[in-house]
């Protein structure tokens, strides 16, 4: 049997799995991440009040919610992980509904806490944890079309909200996107289980894996130290490795992005509708590049694939500053393909390290740093342009950044946890 071996032969179970975890993180960057530049502005707008306060409110939100969410891992192994999911998303469901309808400023701050933790606990943590529960071995494939919610939010979600909130205002909009998840979450109860086991499935769809899977996961359950607690990952340094290279990733991307609009149009000469297109057509080919890279994450491994995507990251960076024409269109066809794999490599990587059994604690530790890390963007751009003019030299920092990300990565072993006769040199 190949691991490597790039199949699509999931399983009618399966491909729904998948296109639940591709709603699921549309939900997560829609509402999140790219949807509070259309939020943020709309509801000071619509509130009355001063839209530098909720500004400051979103980043310091963020953090806290990363740390909060980095212990849903031990609410799915005391309640389990459909249970948690379902949950989850019903009280995220209610949390957006009350960010939306907040009536003063604190009230704004602790659902938008809420409404972040709970919308990436249900997406990211137990998400992924049940992709990784059904493609123990197929994962980086898998994340490939998962994370294309993502790329679809970011091309989307913008068009959403404003179609929404012009039918009536942004409190509408957020209840109306509220009742949506609620919506999905008994959709979840109704469809997805938590392992293909539950579902008559198996693993990969393919009873050759599941059955090596099993046995060795049966062998691993006897040896004490198999339980993986959150003082074990956090002193496990292959955490922080993953962590701070993928984060290296991360703050890159959120550094690029948030100054692309300014970008093409002071150095590049743009309209504000040539630029907005360009973004939103990078985000297209994004959807196809998650894609791609799942498919090099399968095909070389989930590491080789991290190495070469940051020396990709950089090289595209690279081409977008040239001042050629040429140069700069190649530049946004490389920054768009890689946005794309952006979130697929961290979450495989785990799979990979941590196996199905101890994916959830793992992953929650090494999505807090990456999330940290990746918040620190603002406050490297605001000092590179505190002391240089323009944007050459923060988007330099920023390759340098991603290849960085990507070389961290070239001296740590690292080991399959299950499937071990399936794996290949390339993994190691």
């Amino acid at each position: 049997m190949d691991e490597n071996k790039v199949s699509y032969n999931f399983g009618k179970k399966g491909w729904t799995l998948i296109c639940f975890e591709v709603v699921l993180l549309f939900f997560m960057t829609g509402l999140t991440v790219d949807g509070l530049n259309i939020i943020v502005p709309q509801m000071a707008a619509f509130r009355g009040w001063d839209i530098n306060v909720l500004l400051s409110i979103s980043t310091p939100a963020g953090i806290i919610a990363l740390f909060l969410v980095m212990f849903w891992g031990k609410f799915i192994e005391k309640f389990g992980l459909k249970q948690v999911t379902v949950a989850t998303m019903f009280l995220a469901a209610i949390a957006t509904v009350l960010y939306g309808n907040s009536v003063s400023v604190a009230m704004y701050a602790v659902t938008l806490v809420a409404m972040v933790t709970l919308i990436n606990a249900f997406s990211v943590i137990c998400g992924f944890a049940i992709c990784t529960n059904w493609f123990p071995t197929k994962k980086g494939i898998v994340m490939g079309f998962t994370t294309i919610g993502m790329n679809l939010a970011s091309a989307c979600i913008s068009i959403i909200l404003n179609v929404l909130t012009s039918k009536s205002n942004i409190a509408m909009a957020l209840t109306v996107m509220g009742i949506v998840i609620a919506a999905v979450g008994v959709l979840v109860a109704l469809f997805v289980k938590a392992t293909p086991e539950e579902a008559g499935c198996y693993p990969d769809n393919d009873p050759k894996v599941a059955e090596l899977i099993h046995k060795e996961e049966q062998a691993l359950e006897r040896e004490e130290a198999n339980k993986l607690s959150y003082l074990a990952a956090l002193k496990d340094s292959k955490v922080w490795i993953f962590g701070i290279a993928y984060g290296f990733f991360g703050l890159a991307t959120v550094g690029i992005m948030s100054q692309l609009v300014g970008y093409f149009q002071e150095v590049r000469g743009f309209t504000l509708n040539m630029a907005l297109l360009t973004i939103t057509v990078a985000a297209i080919i994004g959807m196809i590049g998650s894609v791609l890279w799942g498919v090099v994450d399968q095909k070389l491994g989930t590491k080789p694939a991290s190495i070469l995507f940051g020396i990709w990251y950089f090289i595209g960076i690279i081409f977008l500053i040239l001042s050629n024409t040429v140069c700069m269109y190649i530049g946004i066809f490389m920054l768009g393909f890689a946005i794309g794999g952006n979130g697929n490599f961290a979450p495989s990587m785990a799979s990979y390290v941590f196996g199905r059994k101890n994916f959830a604690v793992s992953y929650s530790c090494v999505n807090t740093i990456v999330g940290v890390v990746r918040s620190l963007s603002f406050v490297v751009l605001a000092g590179l342009r505190s002391v240089t003019s323009g944007y050459t030299v923060p988007y330099l920092v920023f390759a340098v950044i991603s290849l960085l990300g990507g070389l961290m990565l070239v001296f740590v072993k690292v080991k399959g946890a299950v499937g071990a006769s399936l794996q290949e040199s390339p993994r190691a």
